[in-house]
């Protein structure tokens, strides 16, 4: 894929995904389990190997996509920050425009803004059921994962074949992100709304994790004249990581926090024995 504008246009709505994502601790408090934080890891690195290895699964993923996306972009209305509601509010729009008129840049990218505006919904509620921290390591590890997959060609045969699949009814194909021949996977989006809801309480690190993302994405977009695909969740992770740097304070009262709660049920047995 050659580096040009389309490819920094996906770029940075990628970027724009963090801000977008309100806080989730703002909706009703439920237990949550670390164990979820995993789902970044199993939503890319699993969904590479289930769509490379079982027959059909691009076809279903592509048909569960085209019916799903629409309406989690009009659930934005409820997880994007208020500046953001209209974008959500127009959604059903967005998706007539993708729907009807003739295939063009203008038609791929309503159709990636339906996908940003679902990726916002996922994020949201994914950090509303898992802990922050769970998912700053899931993050972590997907990327880590997504970067083996692609450097081993995992990943290109799948994207290959997404890229190829039709929705049925004609539909507009919203499995991936599509511009003019640039194109981004479905995660990476999901990956940056996990990241806008972990540093959503903060507006430093809001602004950090967003412009991170966004120039992390533009420079890492010059490997393209060696490399014919690049893991696209590595600009989230810089993003994350330059989150963590301006609030490093409170990283280290998170962390500080963590050992003494770990400390403190290692001291209790003892006590009571």
């Amino acid at each position: 894929m050659p580096y040009g504008w389309p490819y920094a246009v996906l770029v940075l709505l990628q970027a724009a995904v963090i801000p977008l994502v309100r806080d989730p601790s703002l909706l009703p408090r439920i237990p949550r389990h670390p164990l979820l934080g995993l789902l970044p890891l199993i939503t890319i690195g699993g969904g590479v190997i289930v769509l490379g290895a079982v027959p059909g699964a691009v076809a279903a993923v592509t048909t569960l996509a085209a019916f799903a996306v629409p309406p989690l972009a009009l659930l934005a209305v409820l997880h994007v920050r208020r500046w953001a509601v209209p974008l959500a509010i127009v959604s059903p729009l967005l998706w007539l425009l993708a729907w009807r008129l003739p295939e063009s840049g203008w038609t791929e990218l309503a159709g990636d803004l339906l996908i940003v505006l679902a990726g916002v919904s996922l994020g949201r509620l994914t950090g509303w059921i898992a802990p922050r921290a769970a998912l700053v390591v899931g993050v972590l590890i997907a990327t880590i994962v997504d970067i083996y997959q692609v450097l081993t060609v995992q990943v290109g045969p799948v994207a290959q074949a997404l890229a190829s699949a039709v929705p049925p009814r004609g539909l507009p194909g919203l499995q991936q992100r599509e511009l003019l021949g640039a194109s981004m996977g479905w995660g990476e989006v999901y990956l940056a709304a996990l990241v806008g809801a972990i540093v959503a309480t903060s507006v430093r690190a809001t602004i950090a994790a967003t412009l991170g993302c966004a120039l992390g994405g533009l420079a890492f977009g010059l490997l393209f004249g060696t490399l014919d695909l690049l893991p696209a969740t590595v600009p989230v992770t810089v993003g994350l990581l330059a989150a963590g740097a301006v609030e490093h304070r409170r990283v280290r009262g998170w962390l500080s926090a963590a050992s003494r709660g770990r400390k403190a049920r290692t001291m209790t047995p003892d006590k009571e024995a």
